[in-house]
């Protein structure tokens, strides 16, 4: 129980009517745009859209960064509460300046970085919810492999994607 309070989030940074809002994380629902910055823990199951605090940001050649101090950070993210990894997920840019998009699930820890993501599962439709009904949580080992690997993979941008296009 110890280890539920310590990723259990509170509020989350989430886009209303154009507007970023805090707001109580059990509300998200899916579809939901968040932002996560450093120290935040995750509040629901999602996938990462962009690295920075502006989801509508994109990169051109003449707008490209011109020496590593203008880059980006990567986001790291730790989900070993919850899957039992033994590294935390990186996000960084791309040379075409889109973003590997990364899983994250409830109760992920950011450790670095900022983004924004679009809300894939919420309340007892996450994976540690699913975990807790299976009895596999906490995790006893690295469950990555057997939940579909380390989720860099094109289907979460898939998902992300067509969650965002569902909404118009």
């Amino acid at each position: 129980m110890k280890l539920f309070r310590q990723i259990n989030p509170e509020d989350a940074e989430v886009l209303r009517e154009g507007r970023w809002i805090r707001y109580d994380a059990a509300s998200l629902v899916k579809g939901d745009i968040i932002r996560l910055t450093e120290g935040d823990v995750v509040p629901a199951d999602c996938t990462l859209l962009a690295l920075g605090m502006d989801p509508d940001r994109t990169i051109s050649e003449e707008d490209a960064p011109k020496n590593e101090e203008e880059e980006e950070e990567d986001m790291i993210v730790d989900v070993s509460n919850i899957t039992g990894e033994k590294k935390p997920r990186t996000a960084s840019l791309r040379q075409d300046g889109t973003v590997n998009p990364i899983q994250m699930f409830y109760g992920g820890q950011v450790l670095q970085g900022s983004g924004v993501a679009v809300v894939t599962a919420t309340g007892s439709n996450t994976l540690l919810a699913s975990l807790i009904r299976e009895g596999r949580w906490p995790p006893k080992g690295d469950l990555s492999e057997e939940l579909g690997g380390g989720g860099d993979e094109d289907e979460d941008l898939e998902a992300g994607v067509s969650l965002l296009s569902s909404q118009d």
